[in-house]
């Protein structure tokens, strides 16, 4: 993998303001819980995906375009990268795109949020019924099983950071204070 690219306003003489753009297409899925997901990156990034139609115009400055596919609404626009300083007129042609779609037949941005809510309503009834209980109690033998199987616990003692350091002060900390009086 090659090392980032680095764009330097044309307008601002100083070396700071150097903006270092990956070389891997990012992709954001339900940023927020809203009900479209998010391609970021250059237009050969996205060009490389196929999703963007052969023959396209691209737009020009922060201009949009929109398309459907059958199941997908498109939105392509120019986006300032990451950690970009200065006005956005300074971003107007530089290759860094923003591709969101969404699926056509996908409830309102509002409908997400009571779609997570019914699942935890949901979730919530089916914990309180019988197979919920029963369900329940298997889980919790399973963990006691693990917790008191010493090969386990010995096994995840070497993985590091798996296992958080007691909290509170060291024992011999206090054996030392009382040396000392």
């Amino acid at each position: 993998m090659s090392a980032p690219a680095e764009f330097k306003s044309p307008h601002d003489q100083s070396s700071a303001t150097a903006i270092v753009v990956p070389h891997e297409l990012t992709v954001i899925l339900n940023p927020y819980g809203l009900s479209f997901s998010e391609f970021v990156g250059s237009r050969a990034m996205l060009e490389a995906e196929v999703i963007i139609p052969d023959g396209t115009n691209w737009p020009k400055g922060y201009d949009e375009l929109c398309w459907q596919d059958g199941k997908f609404n498109y939105r392509l626009r120019r986006q300032r990268p990451e950690g970009a300083k200065g006005p956005r007129r300074y971003f107007a042609e530089f290759d860094w795109w923003c591709l969101q779609w969404q699926r056509i037949h996908t409830p309102t941005s509002v409908s997400p949020s009571i779609a997570l809510k019914q699942k935890a309503l949901a979730d919530e009834l089916y914990s309180l019924s019988a197979e919920g209980q029963e369900q329940w109690s298997r889980n919790y033998k399973r963990y006691l099983t693990t917790v008191n199987d010493e090969k386990f616990q010995a096994f995840k003692a070497l993985v590091p950071g798996l296992i958080r350091p007691k909290r509170g002060r060291r024992s011999g900390h206090l054996a030392k204070r009382s040396d000392q009086s």
